[in-house]
């Protein structure tokens, strides 16, 4: 069978599966595989992947039942000789199954739930989801929550979320990345990313800044990203007293450096599948601070590792988080258990399990 995939990833923006979905494309490129991405045109994935040189079909799809749209991506799929319709989203695996459909046994559909929420338990929701013959999760707990929406638990395989390093900065690099972002080389700095909705949970860590900063008056608190939580943030942020200390600095496309300058990153969601921000952080050797949510565990070893907090306890988080600025034994610990962390987790591994899974559900090496 050709080595042919047609990526499907109609979402707004740039987030965790976006940028995935870019890294898988591009390692595949280099492994001579010949790949599309179905994205929206002048949206962040779209412009990356033509930047990179990767073929792009525009689509703007009205919603995920869009049999018009499906016959496109059937179409262009066989025409293309790509064999394999890899759905990155929810709504994807619904326009990739109505696509599988029309090719008539000529393709087969690829998953990846990137998200620890339960599946929808509607009719078409049960029959887009029987259609996928293969399904990544990007961790272990997201399996069973998988299964329990209807998907055999055969189909299942946990391939994590990798990074590239190759371009990362250091620690070297710390103090020329926060003179430049207008910090003093000497300032300790916590910094989270993600956009700002209610599942990175903000207002978690701007409370843990709150009790931090009775304990460390001159610490600055960076949350990078953006979204529709920005005005109750900034509220918060008068509201606790941390005017001058707490800072939004909005999306940003340096976001990998902005992690790198920081003392420690935090990670304070009350869901989530992998914590892609968590790896970037450990691949720049940053010592973390996260929630026990999701599949988080799968980057420590242990749902009880001392680096996770319960969700939504910020003095829990805060507690975390000062152990780390006063300790220098247990940061530099977290720094090496991190690089050795984010060695596993790269774009060339999770590219190996997605290949793995491409050859079984031809049942035969593409």
């Amino acid at each position: 069978m050709s080595r042919g995939v047609l990526h499907i990833n109609t979402e707004r923006g740039w987030r965790g599966g976006e940028r995935q979905t870019f890294l898988l494309a591009v390692e595949l490129a280099r492994r001579g595989y010949r790949n599309t991405i179905a994205a929206r045109p002048g949206e962040p994935l779209a412009v990356a992947a033509l930047k990179e040189g990767l073929a792009v079909l525009p689509v703007r799809p009205w919603g995920e039942w869009d049999p018009v749209l499906a016959y496109r991506l059937a179409h262009y799929a066989n025409t293309h000789d790509l064999s394999i319709l890899h759905a990155h989203t929810g709504h994807a695996v619904g326009l990739g199954a109505l696509a599988k459909k029309m090719g008539c046994g000529r393709f087969r559909l690829v998953a990846t739930r990137r998200v620890d929420t339960p599946l929808a338990q509607n009719p078409f929701s049960r029959w887009k989801y029987a259609a996928v013959d293969g399904m990544a999760v990007v961790a272990t707990a997201v399996g069973p929550i998988v299964v329990q929406g209807g998907v055999a638990k055969n189909k299942i395989r946990v391939i994590h979320s990798g990074v590239n390093r190759e371009r990362y900065p250091t620690a070297a690099d710390r103090d020329r990345l926060r003179l430049e972002r207008g910090l003093a080389a000497n300032d300790l700095v916590v910094l989270t990313a993600g956009a700002l909705v209610n599942q990175k949970d903000q207002a978690t860590f701007l409370r843990a800044a709150q009790w931090l900063q009775a304990r460390i008056p001159t610490a600055k608190f960076v949350i990078c990203g953006e979204g529709p939580l920005r005005p109750v943030l900034e509220k918060m942020i008068v509201d606790l007293g941390l005017s001058g200390r707490a800072f939004l600095w909005g999306h940003r496309t340096d976001v990998v450096a902005c992690t790198a300058l920081a003392d420690v990153f935090v990670l304070s969601s009350v869901a989530e599948g992998i914590g892609g921000a968590l790896i970037d952080a450990m691949a720049v050797e940053v010592p973390t601070a996260a929630t026990r949510v999701g599949g988080l565990a799968d980057l420590y070893g242990s749902p009880n590792a001392v680096e996770l907090t319960s969700a939504g306890d910020a003095e829990a988080l805060a507690k975390n988080i000062l152990w780390v600025l006063k300790d220098p034994a247990e940061a530099g610990r977290r720094v090496e258990q991190g690089r050795q962390t984010s060695a596993r987790f790269t774009a060339r591994a999770m590219a190996d399990g997605y290949e793995t899974l491409y050859n079984e559900v031809w049942g035969t090496p593409l």
